[in-house]
């Protein structure tokens, strides 16, 4: 059951992401890239204090641990890029493309099991995705298209970290994994400084970027690399549904951008589905299953 729990509330953290790059007003590339900064420095201090007194080593698993950083640089990097063109509903239903792709892929990648209840909660989430789809979301213009593209691009990269993530979590700290990604990000964006024309953020957006840095990319990270060790990364893919169900009511209270009806029914499949899968874990542990 605690492996749910932290992955359900990283996906809680993760949901504002929408109304935070709207406020922030920066390009998607400064966002990414100072937030990797300062996700970095606080990594790296509480990996060499909890990390050192733990036993965690740096170097083993250290190239797919890079895999993962990529996968996780054109996840993020796409998604904002996502939320800067297009609204936030349309920006997280076309990420979550993921989790039918990773139902696919795991069984054939990470030897995951597929249970038939897995494959109704992902059934159920995807019905859910139609009604909210069905309700409206407006491509009409070239930005709309390409932020729809680009949620889209984010979300296949969003599968390979969910796989990798299911490799690599049970052997290796999990504030290593998030090090790794933040470096990796921090290094590549910043080999191209130069040429992307960065403007310096004023103390609130760094403030605010600084606040993401520590509970998006790395209090959140932690959550669901832990949750991820006892969580088969098909369950993690319809937990995952949970988040543009609470992006789209927060893109709502604070944004203005008003669901269909359509789009709530669609909404209550999808918390109906996540909900499924947590009850299950919990009905595990009560058979004395491992979760």
């Amino acid at each position: 059951m605690r492996g749910y729990l932290l992955i359900t509330g990283a996906f809680f953290v993760w949901s504002t992401w929408g109304i935070t790059v709207r406020w922030l007003g920066l390009p998607a590339t400064e966002i990414i890239f100072f937030n990797a900064v300062f996700a970095a420095v606080f990594q790296g201090g509480w990996l060499a204090v909890r990390g050192r007194r733990e036993g965690a080593r740096l170097m083993p698993d250290i190239v797919p641990s890079l895999w993962l950083g990529f996968f996780g640089l054109v996840n993020l990097l796409s998604f904002v890029y996502a939320l800067k063109t297009t609204t936030v509903a349309a920006a997280l239903l076309t990420h979550y493309v993921a989790p039918a792709l990773v139902a696919v892929l795991a069984p054939l990648t990470v030897k995951d099991r597929v249970g038939r209840d897995t494959l109704a909660a992902l059934a159920v989430a995807a019905a859910g995705l139609v009604f909210i789809f069905a309700g409206g979301l407006d491509f009409s213009d070239g930005r709309g298209i390409m932020g729809a593209a680009s949620g889209t691009l984010s979300g296949l990269a969003y599968a390979g970290v969910i796989l990798y993530s299911r490799v690599l979590s049970p052997r290796n700290h999990p504030l290593k994994l998030s090090l790794v990604q933040a470096v990796l990000t921090a290094v590549l964006i910043g080999a191209f400084i130069p040429w992307l024309k960065f403007r310096a953020p004023d103390v609130g957006q760094l403030s605010v970027i600084a606040m993401t840095s520590l509970f998006h990319s790395t209090l959140a990270n932690v959550s669901y690399l832990k949750g991820i060790r006892s969580v088969t990364a098909q369950e993690a893919g319809v937990l995952g549904y949970l988040e543009p169900v609470l992006g789209i009511t927060l893109a709502f209270i604070f944004l203005g951008e008003v669901p269909y009806p359509i789009a709530l029914v669609g909404g209550a499949f999808v918390i109906g589905s996540g909900v499924s899968v947590i009850y299950r874990g919990s009905r595990s542990i009560g058979r004395g299953g491992v979760v």
